[in-house]
């Protein structure tokens, strides 16, 4: 589940990004508690919608808010992926919380961050945008990690009145991981037949 230390991580990770002008939302650990799973995590991950050539604007703004750039230079390419990983010390906490910014990479990461939907943080203290349950199945199965596709499982069965299964069924044919698909169905609806995915 979710501690106050990495809520409040979040939450000052997402203000000092707010000086940045790029389109952001919730993914990881975090993304899982606000569609009904709550796991724990030390980790807060936002993917935002900025090119590399801008990440020195991330670093500064996260940089006066208090935050402390894990690498130098910072921006470190994982699998394809561009991240920027920082560790803060909230306020009362005794251990410092991991803060990731994810660099969005081609078009449907682009697209599930301008989807995303309003989460209340702490009470309503800040709202924060976090990707839809739909985008979150596919951003697991991308992953491709046991626990990734035990949460997309998850997400399935706990927010099926929420998903937009048109789509998510449209995007795990184009991204090549149906069969990944069919059997976190199984998994989450093992009592109900295969969805067509055409």
């Amino acid at each position: 589940m979710a501690g106050e230390g990495v809520l409040a991580t979040l939450e000052a990770g997402w203000q000092a990004l707010a000086k940045v002008d790029a389109p952001k939302a919730v993914i990881g650990g975090l993304a899982m508690t606000a569609w009904k799973h709550a796991r724990y995590t030390r980790d807060a991950d936002v993917l935002v919608a900025i090119e590399a050539g801008r990440v020195d604007e991330l670093v500064t703004a996260l940089s006066v808010a208090g935050f402390h750039a894990r690498h130098s230079p910072p921006l470190r390419l994982i699998d394809g992926q561009g991240i920027v990983q920082f560790t803060f010390q909230p306020a009362d906490a005794l251990m410092p919380f991991q803060f990731d910014v994810l660099l969005v990479t081609g078009e449907f990461q682009r697209a599930a961050v301008v989807r995303a939907v309003p989460w209340p943080l702490r009470g309503g203290k800040t709202n924060v945008r976090v990707v839809r349950p739909d985008d979150l199945v596919v951003i697991k199965l991308l992953a491709g990690r046991i626990i990734d596709r035990a949460d997309a499982a998850m997400i399935l069965r706990e927010n099926r009145n929420d998903i937009d299964f048109m789509r998510l069924h449209h995007e795990v044919n184009r991204q090549g991981i149906a069969a990944d698909y069919r059997e976190i169905w199984q998994e989450a609806f093992p009592d109900e037949a295969l969805p067509n995915l055409g």
